[in-house]
């Protein structure tokens, strides 16, 4: 009998209900901010607060995780993150909710977060099924991203609605059975204390010397640099409208991309190189954001405008998603075991540079010039990325992520256990869940 089924399920639910609160504070926040400044740049605070404090804890975070364990120190970090979800909406209450009193709170956030950088991974690793974490890795982005997208759709309305202090209270309680999933853990996860504990500093000699983290690594800061084009899309929904209804269906948009990302892992696998589709899905990345910063360059109907810009975001959203996926599977087959938790921290803290640096710069020249020139300015750079000559060592990195997850399946009619699988030459490698972005207000938890 599988010990943690029932403990999957009520994650599950967990990741559900605190998706739908963030994808609404999202939303939210985002509107709120570019309303009361006007500037795409202030925006892209939100981002930079919330990561600055992640990138000066990853040494704490690896020790609190390996002394503490994953499940208590997952329940002690997001009980407390949702728990502060009371301030602004006492703050919306008593008429203090303002963009800058908004930001140091995400800066509050930042910090809590930065403590439990990898506890997301190690609580998913320890409750997957035996054989089945694709699956489940599967199931909570299809949880997180279905949520997300309507938190970022019923936001828009609940604003006008009920205003801003409620739909942060409704965030703080939608995050409380996420934290309960994780209870029974506290139980049977015993923490290991009879091995040294791995320090931070081994991540980088793991990347020095293991070409596939290497690659996926590098891979995954250009991914989280071009997922900065978000920060543009605050001025395009004003430019459109002022209902917080236009902003919420750019957001939505880009996250329904994210729904078909399972399906398309399924179409693709064993159909070509995972090498091809991350280069396809650069491509289309590109491609994307310069048709957006076309569309946002001209004059236009606001329908119209509003339904292009749409038909640009959604396959820019499962670009940015299916390629995401694919260095989280880098990282599963490759990590080595005796190193995962600093692997784990590290990979965690691609984003928190990555988004940060890339909204500023991105909403800085969308402030000087317009939003049209940062994005054609992106999407041109992005397209020359494919021009460059791969590198060997990506194709070599890219060719063993193949050869990890074909098995081969002429050796395999009959085969019914892992012990068969593994006579007849497969391999199962450890599946490490990384962090799936799905927008970028979205957390790992």
């Amino acid at each position: 009998m599988d010990p943690y089924l029932r403990v999957r399920r009520h994650y599950l639910t967990g990741l559900f209900t605190s998706s739908l609160g963030d994808g609404m504070v999202g939303l939210t926040s985002s509107f709120l901010i570019y309303q009361q400044t006007k500037r795409a740049s202030d925006v892209a605070l939100i981002i930079v607060l919330s990561n600055i404090p992640s990138l000066l804890l990853p040494t704490v975070a690896t020790r609190l995780a390996q002394r503490w364990g994953g499940p208590k120190l997952y329940l002690a970090v997001w009980g407390t993150y949702y728990s502060l979800g009371l301030v602004p909406f006492a703050l919306g209450l008593t008429g203090h909710l303002s963009a800058g009193t908004l930001l140091l709170w995400y800066l509050l956030l930042g910090v809590v977060q930065g403590l439990g950088s990898p506890t997301a991974g190690l609580v998913r690793t320890e409750i997957s099924p035996a054989g089945g974490s694709s699956e489940f890795n599967g199931a909570a982005v299809r949880a997180m991203a279905v949520a997300t997208m309507i938190g970022i759709l019923v936001g828009g309305g609940a604003l006008a609605l009920v205003g801003p202090a409620w739909i942060y209270l409704l965030s703080a309680l939608s995050g409380c059975p996420l934290v309960l999933s994780v209870v029974p853990l506290l139980k049977t996860v015993a923490v290991d204390r009879s091995a040294a504990p791995a320090s931070f500093s081994v991540a980088r000699e793991v990347q020095r010397t293991n070409p596939e983290i290497r690659a996926a690594f590098r891979f995954g800061l250009i991914i989280f640099l071009l997922s900065g084009y978000a920060v543009t899309l605050p001025a395009i929904a004003a430019k459109i409208g002022h209902r917080a209804m236009i902003l919420s269906s750019l957001q939505a948009a880009a996250v329904l991309g994210g729904l078909f990302v399972v399906a398309g892992v399924r179409f693709i696998h064993r159909r070509t190189t995972w090498l091809k589709v991350q280069r396809a899905c650069v491509i289309i990345i590109g491609v994307a954001i310069v048709y957006l910063g076309w569309v946002a360059l001209r004059d236009h109907q606001p329908l119209w405008y509003l339904a292009t810009a749409v038909v640009a975001i959604i396959p820019l959203g499962f670009a940015l998603n299916l390629d995401t996926s694919i260095l989280n599977a880098a990282v599963q087959v490759a990590a080595p075991q005796e190193s995962r938790t600093p692997v784990l921290t590290a990979f965690a803290l691609i984003p928190m540079i990555a988004l940060p640096l890339s909204e500023v710069i991105i909403g800085g020249v969308a402030d000087l010039v317009s939003p049209s020139f940062a994005l054609l300015l992106v999407g041109c750079l992005t397209l020359l990325l494919v021009l460059i000559p791969r590198h060997g060592a990506a194709r070599a990195a890219f060719s063993a992520i193949d050869d990890e997850h074909v098995f081969p399946e002429a050796d395999l009619v009959n085969v019914l256990t892992i012990e068969d699988i593994e006579e007849a030459g497969g391999v199962i490698p450890n599946q490490i869940i990384g962090p799936e972005i799905t927008n970028t207000e979205d957390r790992e938890r």
